[in-house]
């Protein structure tokens, strides 16, 4: 377990669900906790903030976590994609837009 003093340099109460903490400890390290303006009532800066912590290892569960299925993808989502598809030779092209003239029909001109 690791125990750190530190100075409290500042006491922010800028939201009502947060109260932030800053101090600096001997090797002037920054800590910075939140806790509820509640427990932070009576802090002021220049009283001491007193730390202790330890870090953990925590071991797998014994069973497999659940596989989700991706979900189908919808045709109409990618009907549109040109990316999905090569790109068109100029031959197909040109029918392409032949296909599109023929269901236009010819141009009528003026006069």
């Amino acid at each position: 377990m690791i125990t750190i003093v530190a100075r409290i340099t500042h006491v922010i109460t800028g939201h009502d669900t947060a109260t932030l903490l800053q101090a600096i400890d001997d090797d002037d390290l920054e800590i910075k906790l939140e806790v509820s303006p509640a427990q932070a009532r009576t802090i002021v800066p220049g009283q001491v903030l007193v730390l202790q912590w330890s870090a953990h290892t925590v071991p797998t569960l014994m069973t497999p976590a659940p596989q989700l299925e991706a979900p189908a993808a919808d045709p109409i989502d990618h009907e549109f994609d040109l990316r999905s598809e090569p790109p068109a030779s100029p031959a197909s092209a040109r029918s392409i837009i032949d296909e599109f003239n023929t269901l236009l029909g010819t141009a009528r001109r003026k006069g």
